[in-house]
């Protein structure tokens, strides 16, 4: 009898232990393959996030670089400015970017060719940094904005850096995606 009692015990305890594991699967949301992570509250949309390289991604470091792709896609038509605009939270933990370090380069991942720049312009007070090449830059050109000798925050966090691009033409910038950039987190990072 003490066995029939201790075996219906267990039965019940697995069956429990088994209701819970398939409430809490269903309950959580699946992650799907567009997806690089399981995002809580809200987050960049699959088709406007830009994927991006970090270099030396520890707190405090003098020496990050950041590499920010742009997908061949985004570029239609000739680009003749890129804006970048970063959060005001970057600077205020610490975070640093040197207007005299920034390079566009063509291609993607590192990058290949640097291509001439004729004005680098950082606005701090506007968290901005514009980019204005010597020469409209081809449609369909995949490109990097390659940050090097950043200072990165004291500690860990997520920055989200926007690209804006302004095409041969046009008089007012188009928002073209999203860097949800992990910046701090000491480790090099590819997304």
């Amino acid at each position: 009898m003490t066995s029939l009692k201790q075996s219906l015990k267990y039965l019940a305890l697995g069956l429990a232990a088994v209701a819970a594991a398939v409430g809490i699967s269903t309950a959580m949301p699946q992650p799907t393959q567009a997806q690089s992570g399981l995002t809580i509250f809200g987050g960049v949309d699959a088709e406007y996030r830009l994927p991006y390289f970090i270099d030396f991604n520890t707190p405090h470091s003098t020496n990050t670089r950041f590499y920010l792709n742009i997908q061949r896609t985004k570029l239609p038509r000739e680009v003749i400015s890129l804006e970048i605009d970063y959060p005001e939270a970057f600077n205020e933990i610490g975070g640093r970017i040197d207007p005299n370090a920034i390079e566009l380069r063509t291609g993607d991942w590192r990058g290949r060719d640097v291509i001439p720049l004729k004005v680098v312009d950082l606005i701090e007070d506007e968290n901005r940094i514009e980019l204005i090449p010597e020469e409209p830059i081809p449609a369909n050109t995949g490109l990097v904005v390659v940050m090097s000798n950043v200072r990165n925050p004291r500690r860990f966090g997520y920055h989200y850096f926007n690209l804006r691009v302004m095409f041969q033409g046009d008089v007012i910038n188009q928002y073209m995606g999203t860097w949800p950039m992990e910046i701090a987190s000491e480790t090099n990072r590819r997304f």
